[in-house]
């Protein structure tokens, strides 16, 4: 990859590639992950490092992150979007298991010592600015406020 990464091919070009073969991989099963903001910082670190040796641009030529990503959104935005579009769908689908599964939150038994684990419903309200589980439920119910919600993190830089 690094004959295509420094050639003197297009930026649109090597963006179109890098998308195809890199990300593609990078965000393989992303809609179910659950990440703490330390870890959103290192994936968009790695994906930015990625990015440059794609684009052939060395951290010494100081050219800004708004400058390299150009149109593209950040990757932790991705990941949201791709997460927040599966949990609507699955909201919207009364047969699916999943349904019952995306808002629920245990009411019993006793929580472990230390810092809680982050849930998907947690990363969700984060995601969407959301603090109550009925306004979230009632979000993704409706399908065109949550396209609009969804598009919205998928802004560039």
């Amino acid at each position: 990859m690094s004959k295509i990464w420094k050639s003197q091919m297009s930026r649109y070009v090597k963006l179109s590639f890098f998308t195809a073969t890199v990300e593609t991989v990078v965000l393989y099963g992303c809609e179910s992950w659950t990440l703490s903001p330390q870890l959103e910082k290192s994936l968009n670190g790695c994906y930015t490092r990625m990015l440059r040796a794609a684009l052939n641009i060395s951290w010494r030529q100081h050219i800004t992150n708004k400058e390299l990503y150009g149109d593209l959104p950040r990757i932790s935005d991705k990941i949201a979007a791709r997460r927040m579009s599966l949990a609507g769908h699955c909201i919207r689908h009364e047969d699916m298991p999943a349904n019952l599964v995306i808002l629920w939150e245990p009411t019993h038994g006793r929580k472990n010592r230390g810092r809680q684990k982050l849930s998907f419903l947690d990363v969700l309200k984060r995601d969407t600015g959301v603090h109550l589980n009925q306004e979230l439920q009632n979000c993704m119910v409706n399908k065109q406020d949550w396209r609009i919600r969804t598009r919205a993190r998928l802004r560039p830089i």
